[in-house]
């Protein structure tokens, strides 16, 4: 099992995500920024920077440099941050333990609420906590963003008009993640183990369902492949990763990796080569399975990364897209944030 490498925040890590390059398309910048959200005694966000691994020497690194993040700058947040999703360079959005969905500004390093609204209800009118939230894949100032619930909605609200949200309910149980294959499709997981799609163009109506018949899963979050928009990936309670075709929606595939030894919390497709895919859990671990056979071989490789001194559960991570170095950073509930670097040609660990 490989390492990662551990910096005491003094904060529960509860979400986080990679910032674009603020020089251009490709990256340049010798520094790289990232942003946390944070729950319990610390309800914030919290924007750092870190160096960027394509620049750094092979001889042996001073003290500040073996700090893997700094602190540049901090806001308070409505509620436990549940979820981070960037919009671009320098506008995010997060979901809420209170409901709310908010819109925060990064201008010169500083993080600025723009509006919030809240999202998500019970019946009763108590805000309902938002679970997660993903921003539709299009490059414009109209895309919306999607969020889910512990009140079984989702809710669609303009990124440049949040008093237009819309919010509907599609499921009697709690919507635990969301996400958009197509600018036109999103998908949701339940926490009673099924999959929802829904048209855009008629988002009250769940255009299909799928469920995995030979057990009884809660599913804990979902994402879709970057380019293939029918294969989708759902992490569960029990610490399996779910790969899904759904080509045939009468009959959609699904290949069952038993990945951790408890709840999978977040599964990502590696955002650089997609044949791997990486999960975080309960268990302490990242890990990194390679579920598409290359050419060479049609051997399925699987690699853990655990810290040492972080034991309790892995909530969150982002892996770099923008760089040559593959570089992965998480969250933890033991009040750390965690990274790990290697070469793109290795997969000891990505």
């Amino acid at each position: 099992m490989n390492t990662l490498q551990v910096q005491p925040v003094a904060r529960k890590v509860t979400s986080v995500c990679w910032l674009p390059p603020r020089a251009g398309q490709a990256y340049t910048d010798t520094e790289l920024y990232f942003v946390t959200g944070s729950s319990a005694r610390h309800k914030e966000l919290v924007l750092w920077t870190t160096r960027n691994p394509d620049f750094e020497s092979e001889s042996e690194p001073s003290a500040e440099e073996k700090t893997l993040a700094t602190l540049v700058a901090k806001a308070t947040h409505d509620g436990d941050v549940h979820d981070i999703a960037v919009v671009s360079a320098d506008v995010i959005a997060t979901a809420s333990s209170y409901g709310t969905i908010s819109i925060y500004d990064i201008q010169h390093n500083s993080l600025k609420l723009r509006e919030s609204v809240t999202a998500h209800r019970f019946s009763s009118g108590e805000p309902a906590v938002s679970t997660a939230l993903a921003v539709q894949p299009v490059n414009s100032s109209d895309a919306e963003i999607a969020s889910c619930g512990e009140d079984g909605r989702i809710a669609y609200v303009p990124l440049a008009r949040l008093d237009a949200l819309q919010a509907y309910e599609v499921d009697s149980t709690v919507v635990t993640g969301v996400c958009w294959p197509t600018p036109a499709q999103v998908a949701a997981s339940t926490r009673a183990g099924q999959i929802k799609l829904f048209d855009r163009r008629s988002p009250a109506e769940v255009s299909a369902v799928f469920a995995d018949q030979t057990k009884n899963y809660s599913f804990e979050c979902i994402t879709s492949h970057p380019s293939q928009s029918f294969r989708l990936a759902t992490g569960t309670d029990t610490g399996a990763v779910l790969l899904w075709d759904i080509r045939n929606p009468k009959k959609p595939v699904a290949e069952v990796f038993n990945v951790h030894e408890s709840n999978v919390w977040k599964v990502r497709y590696h955002p650089t080569d997609s044949s791997k895919i990486v999960s975080c859990s309960e268990d302490a671990s990242i890990a990194i399975t390679q579920w598409s056979s290359d050419k060479l071989s049609a051997t399925r490789e699987m690699h853990h990364l655990s810290g040492f001194f972080n034991a309790l559960s892995i909530g969150c991570f982002d892996v770099c897209p923008f760089t040559r170095t593959n570089l992965l950073v998480a969250g933890s509930d033991s009040g750390n944030i965690l990274m790990a670097k290697s070469e793109s040609t290795e997969f000891s660990l990505f």
